[in-house]
């Protein structure tokens, strides 16, 4: 039996998942966002007043490659332009420098990363917005050119980083708007990325106004709690936050938890879905311990709402890179999500001990996706495992039927199964069993989540009961996470989370559904299985 459910409503679910304040007639409106995954900031590179100060190097092609091995999706490239070109027009960017910013952005695409492309420190237009503007927009008339022949889907422009002093929301569209004429005359449907005001902290989305163009994309930037990312911080003179503040008190955490709401509100506002372009704690008075803390809390606390996050930075001020040993800095790619091989995380008192950390990590290996489940996947928080628009399992047992059902009211696409156990036994007696698409890998952290109902059932309550675990399809049938899950008489959404105790082969990775120790009739519609994510819900 093959029950396919639409991937229109599939998309609708998703959001309406990760954003619980949208209708669900407003999730048609909802735009795609950028696959912006896990990404890191090449700070301190091309952004400069020449590349190499501020104590950083010169970027390297190894540099990429070393990026993409350790899992990253994305590199945000942030670059310098306006010391780089003349200030009358025709604005003339140094020949030089555009190539050295081509060959940059070459070597990331080479390694097979998306590229966010910005102009950064555009010094004149924060004090002079549009008097600015034809000068802004002058070079990024430049950049679309040379870039215009490369691949839409990997390169990305942003416009402007961080607005702030009098480039604000009162004329941002109008100082942009010579820089999106100049990029749309050449690149017409590229992914072009604004942030707002005030440096672009997650508070100006609540007023981010953007042009009417479906391919403008949101961000703004995390670094709060202020006074511990910025401790010690000479740039932010004359106000430097003072050395010794901590993270992680109940204080910070409630933040945390309403900057997330701000997320929510902007996405259920807008329909459109931001990332988090910057990220970090500065390293002078901050041990890298308590740094990976914090990305670990911001990772967590952001990562159900499907949002790519970008952190600051590679390797220079806020690395996670060390480039004086030669290695990445202990545990910062685990607090972010990526496989770090040989660290072991030491659980925190205050951490749940049923937590991990939350991030996609790197693509399971093997893995096809069915065709047309790109866009859906990027709205989810994890890499998916399984195919949800197909309810085609292997069921079993002999006092077990099943039907498959069809109304509108199904949340998730309008379909389920129902399952009829009529003679009780053990759990395992009578089941289903969802296939995977990929390898099981020891140490990642899976998720399935499902919508389902009892109908009847024999138990003194009324609910159904369904066991839940994530298994090898094949003797003595090993598997972990085992959860029994008491299902209540309307349509929820459920979910089992666990970390693979074991490698389990694609071909007998399944999530089994046992209901055989209940006589009940309970309906299982759309179900989502995830590697690299701790729930799929909020």
């Amino acid at each position: 039996m093959k029950t396919i459910l639409s991937l229109t409503a599939m998309s609708a679910l998703a959001l309406a998942i990760a954003s619980p304040s949208l209708a669900q007639n407003d999730t048609d409106r909802i735009q795609t966002p950028l696959p912006v995954g896990t990404c890191i900031n090449m700070g301190n590179s091309l952004e400069p007043e020449q590349e190499g100060s501020w104590g950083g190097k010169d970027i390297s092609k190894e540099d990429f490659e070393r990026i993409r091995a350790a899992g990253f999706d994305t590199v945000r490239i942030p670059v310098r332009w306006y010391n780089k070109s003349l200030s009358d027009a025709p604005y003339t960017v140094d020949p030089d420098w555009m190539a050295r910013v081509v060959e940059v952005v070459d070597w990331a695409l080479e390694a097979e990363l998306n590229v966010i492309l910005n102009s950064h420190h555009f010094e004149p237009i924060y004090e002079d917005p549009l008097g600015t503007a034809p000068w802004h927009g002058g070079v990024w008339k430049q950049i679309a050119d040379q870039f215009a022949d490369y691949p839409e889907e990997t390169l990305w422009f942003e416009l402007e980083n961080e607005p702030h002093d009098n480039f604000d929301d009162s004329n941002l569209l109008e100082t942009l708007a010579p820089a999106l004429a100049a990029v749309r005359a050449s690149n017409p449907t590229r992914a072009v990325i604004y942030g707002g005001e005030e440096w672009s902290g997650v508070n100006s989305l609540a007023t981010l106004e953007l042009p009417d163009d479906p391919n403008i994309y949101a961000t703004f930037h995390y670094y709060d709690p202020f006074a511990f990312t910025h401790q010690g911080a000479s740039w932010t003179a004359p106000n430097i936050p003072p050395p010794g503040r901590k993270f992680g008190s109940d204080a910070d955490r409630a933040a945390l938890a309403a900057d997330v709401e701000k997320v929510r509100a902007y996405i259920a506002r807008t329909g459109k879905v931001p990332f988090m372009g910057e990220t970090g704690a500065y390293d002078l008075h901050v041990s890298t311990p308590e740094r990976v803390e914090y990305h670990r809390a911001v990772t967590e606390a952001f990562a159900p709402t499907g949002i790519g996050i970008c952190m600051w930075a590679y390797a220079n001020t806020y690395p996670f890179f060390d480039r004086e040993s030669g290695q990445w800095l202990e545990g910062l790619r685990d607090a972010v999500g990526l496989e770090e091989p040989g660290y072991e995380r030491v659980p925190q008192t205050a951490t749940p001990a049923a937590s991990a950390p939350a991030g996609r990590g790197k693509k399971p290996q093997g893995r096809k996706i069915p065709a047309g489940l790109a866009d859906f996947e990027i709205q989810l928080p994890g890499w998916l495992l399984n195919d949800p628009t197909s309810l085609e399992w292997q069921t079993y047992g002999p006092y077990l039927r099943t039907k498959a059902v069809m109304d509108e009211s199904i949340p998730g696409g309008g379909a389920a199964t129902q399952f009829e156990v009529r003679q009780p036994g053990e759990s395992w007696s009578a089941g289903a069993n969802v296939p995977l698409i990929a390898d099981i890998e020891e140490g990642r952290r899976l998720v399935i989540g499902f919508w389902a109902r009892a109908v009847n059932s024999e138990v003194p309550d009324g609910s159904g009961q369904i066991a839940v675990r994530f298994q090898a399809n094949s003797d003595p049938y090993p598997g972990f996470g085992d959860q029994t899950l008491k299902i209540g008489s309307e349509w929820q959404f459920y979910e089992v989370s666990a970390v693979a105790d074991r490698n389990i082969r694609r071909k007998d990775a399944i999530v089994a559904m046992q209901m055989g120790s209940v006589k009940q009739t309970v309906e299982i519609g759309q179900t989502i299985v995830l590697v690299g994510a701790t729930s799929i819900t909020f």
